[in-house]
């Protein structure tokens, strides 16, 4: 997934929001066919915008059009005034993305391809479907789920029916609220439609073991319960690597661009959202020789030593150690640029015995610091 949007894009989104800030500010001194002008130059903006092939000189044309016509709306309007205004949020955005371009950035876990060291979305299912009244299921009260929250990333599920219905779990779809958060529509034959925040495939987890079984259920009888922990959220240090090299055992992100036996794996939608952001142990580097002989791995002829290699290879803790599986590729012989992926649970991790090597230009950085949520692997990554 891609992260970030070019910085004209946000630059003129930002330009909106102040214009609009200059219209309400002067909504009594601006006369009506200049309001309308105003109107109309901001809409050309808004559709060069939202045009993903529009070029940097192109909006920032536009841009420069949109800031005269609100300077004539109001003859006695210093423009000084609204140009310093919007320096100050571009100076801003001009510092945040730097930091995040060169020195820090943030990134959020989604799979569990590297638990028990670092958390994916977890699902925590309570299968039971007893009805509301006489259940013994129990949530902590509104503080309780608030604490949970910020210190586990914990989201409560307690989806009871409204009336008796037939479930149709295989028409379960995700759509989008306010194009930033996921939500997962559980609709029922009768025309009804439940909608659970959270993804779908954990959504579906936490579906009650009777709706999996029959999909039949009656007024009150719980449909989806338990608990999802949301994704370690992860400080990625882009700094370090550009003037020292990956080094072999750190836990690191790349993208996924140009690693074909990762994209054919993509849906089209996948796809038209550009490069992936994934995160793994960086197993071998140029030069090495890797061999996976579950449940252990061998870099040049020796047992690896690092630890995290020797926590997975212990097969203590919640790690199983280093498997294979159908058509993995199990040895590699690395030239020059060419890095190895590995997750640490090695069982369900889709990884460079999957599809292959990661070259050194999609190397985004290695992951430094878990800063939410507390209560899990808050501190510094090993």
């Amino acid at each position: 997934m891609s992260f970030f949007k070019p910085k004209h894009v946000k630059e003129g989104k930002l330009l909106l929001k102040g214009v609009r800030k200059f219209v309400r500010y002067n909504r009594d001194l601006i006369q009506a066919e200049q309001g309308k002008n105003i109107e109309v130059v901001e809409g050309e903006f808004r559709e060069k915008l939202d045009d993903p092939d529009v070029t940097k000189d192109a909006l920032d044309k536009a841009a420069v059009e949109l800031t005269e016509a609100c300077e004539r709306a109001v003859p006695t309007y210093k423009s000084s005034m609204l140009k310093e205004n919007l320096e100050v949020i571009f100076v801003a955005v001009v510092i945040a993305m730097g930091i995040r371009a060169y020195f820090v950035q943030p990134f959020k876990i989604p799979t569990g391809s590297m638990q028990p060291t670092l958390n994916g979305i977890i699902a925590h299912p309570h299968r039971q479907a007893h009805p509301v009244e006489g259940s013994d299921y129990t949530e902590p009260g509104r503080l309780g789920q608030i604490w949970e929250k910020i210190y586990y990333g914990r989201s409560y599920v307690n989806l009871v029916s409204e009336g008796e219905d037939t479930i149709l779990l295989s028409q379960m779809k995700e759509v989008k609220f306010l194009k930033f958060f996921t939500r997962t529509e559980i609709p029922c034959r009768s025309g009804r439609v439940y909608t659970v925040s959270g993804n779908k495939d954990k959504v579906d987890d936490l579906i009650t073991n009777a709706v999996s079984r029959n999909q039949v259920v009656k007024k009150g009888q719980p449909i989806a319960r338990g608990y999802v922990d949301t994704g370690d959220q992860v400080l990625v240090d882009k700094f370090s690597y550009h003037w020292m090299k990956p080094r072999r055992g750190e836990v690191f992100v790349f993208v996924t661009r140009g690693i074909n036996g990762i994209e054919r794996n993509f849906s089209p939608s996948q796809r038209q959202g550009g490069s992936q952001h994934y995160i793994k142990r960086l197993g071998g580097v140029p030069g090495d020789k890797l061999k996976v002989e579950p449940p252990n791995l061998y870099i040049n002829g020796e047992l690896a030593k690092e630890d995290g290699f020797r926590n997975v290879m212990s097969e203590k803790d919640g790690y199983k150690g280093y498997t294979s599986g159908v058509g993995y590729q199990l040895a590699f012989d690395l030239g020059d640029e060419q890095y190895v992926a590995l997750g640490d649970n090695s069982g369900n991790s889709f990884d460079s015995r999957g599809w292959g090597v990661v070259p050194r230009d999609n190397i985004i950085g290695r992951a430094l610091y878990v800063y939410l949520p507390f209560g899990h692997h808050w501190g510094k990554i090993h």
